[in-house]
């Protein structure tokens, strides 16, 4: 019996009376109850892990992945140049480029 119906005996005792092993029984139906339930929470804390893992896997990979990306002349560190065609504001030339926009 399941730990709900021997409470249900221990409430309604009907004719034959309490069992003289109710105790016993509501003993190891809970010890078996609670059992299963920490092999469970066992199991999930476990599977949580190894995906935790997974995860962190996936992220070095992808990160790995994007350092392989080869990177713009223009977006390499330490290169401010804005080679962009479509920026006309202010756009600064040499000597000879001063000259000829002054003509």
């Amino acid at each position: 019996m399941d730990f709900e119906q021997l409470l249900a005996m221990l409430r309604n005792p009907g004719e034959d009376g309490i069992p003289d092993t109710i105790y016993d029984d509501l003993s190891a139906s809970y010890t078996e109850g609670t059992s299963t339930a920490n092999a469970a929470a066992t199991t999930a804390n476990n599977r949580v892990a190894e995906l935790e893992l997974a995860l962190l896997q996936a992220k070095a990979d992808n990160w790995d992945l994007t350092q392989m990306l080869p990177v713009a002349e223009s977006q390499e560190p330490g290169n401010n140049d804005s080679n962009d065609s479509d920026d006309n504001s202010d756009n600064v030339g040499d000597d000879d480029d001063f000259f000829e926009d002054k003509d």
